[in-house]
């Protein structure tokens, strides 16, 4: 055990090992473009429309112009982003920008490479460096690890994985250094980093995740240090906390509190309603088969925690088998919300799929796991884990047919996939707040959106006359109204807020109230008697300023708590060169 523990291997090493695995697992999509999976089209279009925004100068990237067929979406006040700045840095070097299947596969290679090197750099010091490679290969190879690429298509849930051991490692050290070192500022500026970096990533698991695993083993992290230190240490976690909410606030803020203007409603009814999915809910499953194969992964993953604890479990217990405890005992805590139907019916309705547990259930258990390892522990868990690894097995397995199917052929598995690509369909949940499905220019083409695509792209509730109407390459629109009474113009464009109308004249252009119009909440305006030209745009919000300021305040004190570390380290480097 002490060679395992012991024995170098070197980051080359690891590196080559990881990006070899990630290639095989991942092969067959990175030489044919990444198949099927539940958010195929979504991805594809949000891949197209997040690229496009960058180019068009729109930064962060919020309101998509040429979703909806041109009607526009706010997908990206609500949707976490950081995925698709990966894609779109893949998209910038691809020979291709609209090879949306290979943009996907390859940011998906580089998601799941970079989680096996998360994985590796936290475990390292504490495992020793074969033990942490292997349980980087275990990460990336973890059922639900590969569903959430292959079946599921939830790139946010994808990016969080590799976030999540990079959280433990700074919760970590912002926990155990001395407040008296100045390592100790650092520590709490990586902890915001990173943990702006989740809540970048993917809500829901940052929801999941600070309710189960970062309270268990964050006051775990706390009580291993000294007496004396333990109130500053738990200090330094909230204040990490606390600071990497207000590093996100650029996007938390529009998408907490903007949410009226879209129907994200629709997100929890139905099928998509947690409470239905629990473990002893098997009546009420949506979906019988997907439902028992991830239950199957949430008991496995519980009894691989489980296994973890029983085997580090007795007196005198060392720091990491402590740290196997807390991790296992976070693991349990999830399966015992997964299990009880009630929880899901307060805030967390939203959630939609209680197994969303699983992304840091995974991460728990496998961490407690080798872990114990490292502990000597190697006879106990040679007895106990392969039985948990018999439900884990058999969820698998019934993924294994969407997974065949993924590798085996396209996303565009049907004209109905074409289309909603071809017109950049983003969720029905970010039409406008209001919208009515049952509306006959909805009905006549829920797809295509054929009807709605087909209006004018400005028409007159009255007798006035259009003249030039014309869209820009940022997304603008000009319009032209000659009227001789106050007419009400509807625009071929979804409403939202952040649309503004002005007035073009000399000097400052005076702002025209909009307002959605009509069962499909179409952006109007009332256009003045006379001839005039109407600018069209996009704009930022008085909130969306102020949770930008936010944001750059907080970024401008993580600055000020890294900078002097990083002198310090300049510093020791220039000494030996002199």
């Amino acid at each position: 055990m002490e060679f395992l523990t012991k024995k170098k291997l070197g980051w080359t090493f690891a590196l080559a090992v990881l990006v070899l695995l990630s290639f095989v697992l991942l092969r067959k999509p990175l030489l044919q473009g990444t198949g099927w999976n539940h958010s195929y089209f979504f991805n594809s279009a949000w891949i197209l429309e997040f690229d496009d925004a960058l180019k068009r100068g729109i930064f962060p990237p919020r309101w998509l112009h040429g979703a909806f067929g041109g009607m526009g979406a706010p997908s990206f006040y609500y949707y976490p982003p950081l995925a698709f700045y990966i894609t779109a840095v893949v998209a910038f070097f691809s020979e291709s920008k609209l090879a949306y299947a290979h943009i996907a596969a390859w940011g998906g290679f580089y998601m799941t490479l970079a989680s096996g090197l998360t994985m590796f750099a936290w475990l390292r010091r504490q495992t020793g460096e074969i033990l942490a490679l292997a349980a980087a290969v275990a990460y990336i190879l973890a059922p639900y690890h590969q569903v959430d690429y292959f079946v599921r298509g939830s790139m946010g849930e994808t990016v969080a994985y590799i976030v999540l051991p990079l959280l433990a490692l700074c919760l970590q050290g912002a926990a155990a250094t001395p407040r008296s070192t100045a390592s100790a500022r650092v520590w709490i500026a990586g902890l915001a980093v990173t943990y702006a970096l989740l809540i970048l990533s993917h809500l829901t698991t940052l929801l999941l995740v600070s309710i189960t695993l970062l309270p268990i083993y964050g006051l775990n992290l706390v009580f291993q240090a000294p007496v004396g230190e333990r109130k500053a240490a738990f200090l330094r976690c909230v204040a990490g906390g606390a600071l990497g909410i207000a590093l996100a606030a650029s996007y938390l803020g529009p998408a907490a509190f903007m949410q009226k203007y879209a129907s994200l409603e629709w997100m929890s009814v139905g099928v998509y309603e947690p409470h239905r999915w629990t473990l002893f809910q098997w009546s009420l499953w949506p979906s019988p088969d997907f439902a028992l194969s991830m239950a199957l992964l949430g008991w496995g993953t519980g009894a691989l925690a489980l296994a973890a604890m029983l085997a580090v479990a007795g007196k005198d217990l060392s720091p990491r088998m402590k740290d196997a405890l807390a991790l296992g005992a976070s693991v349990l805590l999830a399966v015992l919300f997964y299990a009880l139907p009630w929880v899901w019916q307060g805030p967390l309705g939203k959630v939609q799929f209680p197994f969303r547990l699983l992304v840091g259930m995974e991460f728990a258990a496998i961490a407690a796991v080798f872990l114990a390892l490292a502990s000597g522990r190697w006879l106990r868990l040679l007895v106990l884990v392969p039985l948990a690894l018999i439900p884990i097995e058999r969820g698998y397995r019934l993924q294994v047919p969407g997974i065949v199917m993924h590798e085996a052929q396209s996303g565009e598995i049907d004209a109905n996939v074409v289309t909603r690509i071809a017109i950049r369909r983003a969720p029905d949940e970010h039409l406008p707040a209001g919208f009515d499905p049952a509306t006959p220019r909805f009905t006549a083409d829920s797809i295509g959106f054929s009807s709605l695509l087909a209006m004018p792209l400005a028409t007159p509730l009255g007798p006035a006359k259009i003249g030039p109407a014309d869209t820009f390459p940022d997304g603008s629109m000009a319009v032209q109204v000659d009227t001789a009474q106050p007419t009400r113009i509807v625009l071929r464009r979804f409403y939202f807020p952040t649309w503004e109308v002005g007035r073009v004249q000399d000097g400052p252009d005076p702002k025209v109230a909009s307002e959605a119009y009509g069962p499909e909440r179409l952006l109007s305006f009332v256009a003045e008697p006379g001839v005039h030209t109407y600018r069209i745009r996009i704009v930022r919000s008085t909130l969306e300023k102020a949770a930008d300021t936010i944001s750059i305040l907080a970024l401008l004190l993580v600055l000020w708590l890294v900078i002097p570390a990083l002198v310090e380290a300049l510093k020791k480097i220039r000494k030996p060169a002199i």
